[in-house]
């Protein structure tokens, strides 16, 4: 109570606070039931108002106040964080003078505080009886107050965002949103509802990876695209509908600072990192450890008791799931293969429900208490949910495709996916013996669904934006007079396309290097002409990897 009312006198100086105290035993609660609205409006009636003497007043985060017997006191600058001294800055000023009178002074020292008290008696007419009581319980107060700065730096958000949002009604309604049927198609639609427009495929996946931040099988995203066409603004709409409390949003990190995080800082942490091409090779290194350590261990110098230099083993604990995104089509595979890799949606059709969706909002015909609403929903979902482990006894009856990159890893995340899906099903899965929750055939099948385009993208030789590349570029030469036998050039490509010369570039020489295309006239200084090579079939490929899921599903 001490610490919320050190807020609120920080929010609002102005006001007066009344503290009402309840009997020994008794919650708000039980006072209503037992006593009803005569007892509550007593209570209320009997409710102490703070006068002179009785607190601080934090006028900013440089100066506090407080009213005493002698005058009203001023403590100047930043409060000592050494625990063994209390030197302030202190300015006195008289009730009906007004003057000022300025010291400094160790409120610990007391014999320097009766020393001070005998000189300003003396020399300045105070009351010393007065001002030597002032002083004593100044000092209590800022001792308390010292000490809150102390939590809220140890825990700096703490439980205020989850204290303020789940109420029992809302607690109440998050409980029943995850107990109806079609919750994922439920959650997804609260999505849409929270401005992130189209994306069908990824948005549910990178909110059920965004998910598992405190749950036992931890899961991490990696959206690639090309720069401008909304990977940000997906991760950070996703970001939005977690906890606040739980979520730590980076745009760089520092190649030492993940070495001195405190022991539980990093611990159900969602760990939202802007751009993981801003990483230097250190913090990618660090990252990459914590994501499959969980900790990072640093041998480092300390002094001893003594004084004299020391090795000590320093070790972070780390627990969060994480989403980054990147505009390079290839990444470093130690970080491509921790991380379920996701390509935006950078078609023509994407493209305009982003302007239509933009539009509406400038013109003020967006619903902006729906949006809030649905984050509010999904936080508390969050909030709700308890960590579980799962059993899976399907686990063994389906099989990725053999095509697939990183094969070994995307089978773990494929099967830590689907735990967590049972995870947020929680509410309507049964428990074995030991506690565990049981995954349903449903919850498999949610998962193959949802997490098809993942699997492609590591089926796939080309990344997700060279992908969309290829296949534009293979419908555009289909149209022309000369058909598959078309010849072009990369300035043909980039009208007929509509994209920029640093992007067609890129992508054609990607596809120059992998021999999807080849010259096959021209030169350096005149130009080249290009002609497909390979003509894969993709959708050929989809549909037969999915095939192949879904008759192993029917076999469960």
């Amino acid at each position: 109570m001490e610490k919320i009312r050190l807020q609120m006198q920080e929010a609002r100086p102005d006001v007066p606070l009344s503290i009402a105290e309840l009997p020994e035993g008794h919650s708000l609660n039980d006072m209503w039931v037992n006593y009803g609205a005569e007892g509550i409006s007593n209570l209320l009636k009997s409710a102490k108002t703070e006068k002179a003497g009785e607190g601080l007043q934090i006028v900013n985060g440089y100066k506090i106040s407080y009213k005493g017997l002698s005058g009203t006191f001023f403590v100047l600058g930043n409060l000592p964080m050494d625990l063994g001294n209390l030197r302030i800055s202190l300015q006195i000023v008289e009730y009906n003078t007004n003057r000022k009178h300025r010291l400094k002074i160790d409120l610990f020292d007391f014999a320097g505080v009766q020393s001070q008290c005998t000189d300003l008696s003396e020399k300045q007419g105070f009351d010393y009886d007065s001002l030597e009581k002032d002083l004593v319980t100044l000092t209590d107060l800022l001792e308390q107050h010292r000490e809150s700065l102390f939590e809220a730096e140890i825990n700096p958000i703490a439980e205020r965002f989850a204290e303020k949002e789940l109420t029992p009604q809302a607690q109440e309604n998050a409980v029943a949103f995850l107990t109806k049927p079609k919750l994922l198609e439920n959650i997804d639609r609260l999505l849409e509802q929270n401005g992130i427009v189209g994306e069908e495929e990824n948005r549910i996946v990178l909110f059920i990876l965004a998910s598992s931040y405190k749950m036992p099988y931890l899961m991490h995203g990696l959206v690639q695209g090309s720069s401008g066409e909304g990977k940000s603004h997906l991760i950070n709409g996703i970001a939005g509908c977690m906890p606040q409390e739980d979520v730590m949003n980076m745009t760089r990190i520092t190649s030492k600072s993940l070495y001195h995080y405190r022991d539980k800082e990093l611990i159900n942490k969602l760990i939202i990192i802007q751009d993981f091409d801003g990483l230097d090779e250190e913090a990618q290194y660090a990252f990459r450890e914590m994501q499959s350590a969980k900790f990072l261990t640093s041998s480092t110098v300390v002094k001893d008791i003594f004084g004299n230099n020391r090795g000590r083993i320093k070790q972070v604990q780390a627990h969060f799931a994480s989403l980054t995104t990147t505009t390079k089509a290839e990444v470093y595979y130690d970080n491509m293969s921790r991380s379920v890799i996701l390509g935006v949606d950078e078609s023509q059709e994407q493209t305009l429900r982003i302007i239509k969706k933009q539009n509406l909002k400038t013109a003020g015909q967006s619903d902006d208490q729906k949006e809030e609403q649905a984050k509010q929903l999904l936080r508390n979902v969050m909030r709700v949910l308890k960590s579980y482990e799962v059993v899976n006894p399907f686990a063994d009856k389906l099989s990725l495709p053999l095509e697939a990159r990183m094969l070994r890893r995307l089978n773990s995340q494929f099967q830590n996916f689907v735990c967590q899906i049972t995870i947020l099903h929680q509410y309507q899965r049964k428990t074995d013996t030991k506690g565990r929750l049981i995954t349903d055939k449903a919850d498999i099948k949610s998962a193959v669904d949802v997490f098809f385009s993942s699997i492609i993208i590591k089926v796939d030789e080309l990344d997700k934006s060279t992908r969309q590349f290829f296949e534009n570029l293979k419908d555009f030469i289909k149209k022309q007079k000369e058909g598959t036998s078309k010849k072009f050039t990369a300035r043909e490509i980039r009208q007929g396309l509509n994209i920029s010369k640093t992007s067609a570039f890129r992508y054609m020489h990607l596809l120059q290097e992998l021999e999807y295309i080849q010259p096959v006239e021209g030169s350096f200084n005149r130009g080249f002409k290009f002609m497909i090579s390979y003509w894969d079939d993709m959708e050929k490929l989809k549909t037969r990897i999915r095939k192949e899921l879904h008759r192993q599903l029917e076999e469960f």
